[in-house]
């Protein structure tokens, strides 16, 4: 058996190595519908099929190697290589194919783990899963594999230092299998970690930097809970805790601040108590047949199928959270219902309750002051504010911005949320679409969250296809009141919305209404007819309404025409900018629609490539002003 000192180095450094899969993850889902496909566009079969044979590709890995003693080094070591590299590429393909052989390698690496190091093996996931919540709750959810910045760098060497020197102290002494039914559900409890139960960004949507604290604090706690034996009363208990949990993080909304389809803060409960169930379940389920260097990859399997046949409802149709509940439920069964845990695997000890409170309360530390630290403003985010406390912009001026921002990614299909707030500094009011604010397929930001602190302004989101994806208003003037009206889909797969944000101007109080709308087989003219309604109904009560968005529709159209044949015009027609594709514009889908009572100026597209759209910008200003 090792020594005591050559199991804690073992258990470090698979957390190091899965913190690094993590990251690397954090790069190839998105680059899927960024770089391989076009979201939407590019069937989701196609893009799932793609996805499944990097996977497939660690499954012959872990055939041709199995279980000879260096093996578990040198996949480390390529995954180390490989998460490196996410650092250096600058998106596009090599970023795609560097992200893939990432995620082969750290599948092939984790069924090498398996039987190489199976005492340490929970304990050491639930670690890295610990690493990687504590320090993306620490950067406001700006993931540290998209930052060039020293943080990004800082960490990158914690990582690979961590998995290198712990595994030159890990080597010799004598291997030990996992059960090959933990082994094969650990692929399956990350796709729980990462959709809901350790997604630091999900956690703050519902309540903020208590979010974050919470579920830094939980992930802590589960890696004592690792080290703790099962017993058979005790995982039925973790199983019905596990699946409660994900229930609640997935299925419940509430109106929260005037805004229904929220995430509510008394959902808490399945961040604080869902990873410490999920480990516990992994523990129970260390008895039984020992694994192969293979098991773990076919896991694998399972957790690209979970990924894309959840996120595959949002452009089919059918209801995807569900699936999460479902395969939580499997997993607690499966992990329940297995064979006592036959003392072959050895459980790592769990050290002083000192230590596991002295890192809880580093964890929260870092949670809480993190993100204020790290995330700081842009230069020059306050110059729209000096220059109208200078005098140098006309009195009732304010600039509106309409920017579909793609969740954060470029046409490179890299994560640079600083150039979207660049893009939005000059503006005082910012209308945004698909804004992404926990998606695991897109990296587990919150979108949002970091473009108000570069910003330094408030926002407000409003959830259309699902609790944190939607639309949202940036501004630097006072927010009065708030409205959100869904819109029906009337065939579209995804939900669209329209979020009213009533701001106070210099002379009269604004109606800024953001929203994107959602073709079905026809159009939009259904979801225009009811959004040209709702306009109406805002101008009613005597206030000017600026409307912007990504409204899938050309000024030619019937649908626009719907928009523009009442009280609101378009505030784009003198300059007329074609806005999509970004890297090469063909067409006008993206407006800023303005009521009569407005005059508009300096109507124009930006030139940026921080999304797949350009954005537009427009001043507005009450006709008796100035």
């Amino acid at each position: 058996m090792a020594s005591p000192r050559s199991r804690s180095a073992a258990m470090l450094a698979v957390g190091a190595g899965v913190w690094m899969l993590i990251d690397v993850v954090r790069v190839w889902t998105p680059s899927l519908i960024t770089i391989f496909g076009q979201a939407a566009e590019t069937p989701p079969e196609l893009m799932g099929a793609y996805a499944l044979g990097c996977a497939v590709v660690a499954v012959l890995l872990a055939s041709i190697t199995r279980s000879r003693p260096p093996v578990w080094a040198l996949a480390l070591a390529l995954l180390g290589l490989c998460r490196i590299g996410l650092q250096a590429t600058d998106g596009g393909r090599p970023q795609l194919l560097v992200a893939s052989l990432g995620v082969a390698f750290g599948l092939w690496w984790l069924g090498t783990v398996a039987v190489r190091h199976g005492d340490v093996l929970v304990a050491g996931v639930t670690a890295g899963i610990a690493l990687s919540v504590v320090t993306h709750a620490g950067l406001g959810t700006w993931g540290a594999v998209w930052r060039g910045d020293p943080w990004g760098w800082l960490l990158l060497g914690v990582q690979v230092g961590l998995a290198a020197g712990c595994a030159q102290a890990a080597r010799g002494g004598p291997a030990v299998r996992a059960s090959a039914r933990v082994a094969c559900l650990l692929m399956p409890g990350l796709f729980l970690a990462g959709i809901v139960l350790a997604d630091a960004a999900r956690a703050s949507v519902a309540a903020d930097w208590v979010g974050l604290a919470t579920v830094a604090l939980s992930s802590v706690v589960a890696v004592g809970v690792s080290t703790v034996a099962a017993s058979r009363t005790s995982a039925w208990i973790a199983a019905a805790v596990l699946v409660g949990s994900v229930a609640l993080g997935m299925l419940a909304t509430a109106e929260v601040d005037a805004i229904s389809g929220s995430l509510p803060p008394w959902s808490l409960p399945a961040y604080l108590l869902g990873m410490p169930a999920l480990a516990h379940l992994w523990v129970a389920a260390s008895g039984g047949a020992r694994a192969t260097a293979t098991t773990a990859t076919y896991g694998g399997l399972i957790w690209v199928a979970l990924i894309f046949g959840y996120y595959a409802g949002y452009d089919l149709g059918y209801t995807a959270p569900w699936l999460v509940v479902l395969a939580a439920l499997v997993l607690g069964i499966v992990a329940a219902t297995g064979p006592d845990a036959d003392g072959s695997t050895p459980v790592t000890a769990a050290g002083s309750l000192v230590v596991l409170a002295s890192a809880a309360a580093i964890a929260v530390i870092v949670a809480l002051a993190g993100p204020a630290a790290t995330v700081r403003p842009l230069d020059g985010v306050d110059a729209r504010a000096d220059a109208k406390s200078a005098g140098d912009v006309l009195p009732g001026d304010v600039r509106v911005a309409a920017y579909n921002v793609r969740m954060g990614y470029g046409m490179d299909g890299t994560f640079r949320p600083d150039l979207v707030a660049a893009d939005l500094a000059d503006t005082d009011v910012a209308l945004l679409s698909e804004v992404d604010r926990a998606w695991l397929l897109n990296g587990g930001q919150d979108q949002l969250a970091i473009l108000a602190r570069l910003l330094d302004r408030d926002a407000v989101f409003s959830p259309a296809a699902d609790p944190v994806w939607g639309d949202a208003v940036i501004t630097t003037l006072p927010v009065a009141a708030v409205e959100r009206t869904p819109l029906p889909s009337y065939g579209a797969v995804t939900g669209a919305q329209a979020l009213s944000v009533r701001v106070r101007g210099t002379d009269t109080d604004l109606w800024m209404i953001s929203t994107h709308l959602q073709p079905n087989d026809d159009g939009v003219d259904e979801q225009a007819g009811d959004l040209a309604t709702l306009a109406q109904e805002r101008i009613a009560d005597g206030i000017p309404v600026v409307l912007g968005g990504d409204l899938n529709t050309e000024p030619d159209s019937a649908a626009f025409a719907e928009l523009t044949d009442g009280p609101l015009r378009d505030a784009l027609r003198r300059s007329d900018p074609p806005t999509s594709p970004a890297d090469d514009p063909q067409r006008r889908i993206d407006h800023l629609l303005a009521t009569r009572s407005l005059k508009v100026r300096d109507p124009q597209a930006g030139t940026s490539q921080a999304s797949d759209h350009l954005p537009v910008y427009v001043r507005v200003q009450l006709r008796n002003a100035g």
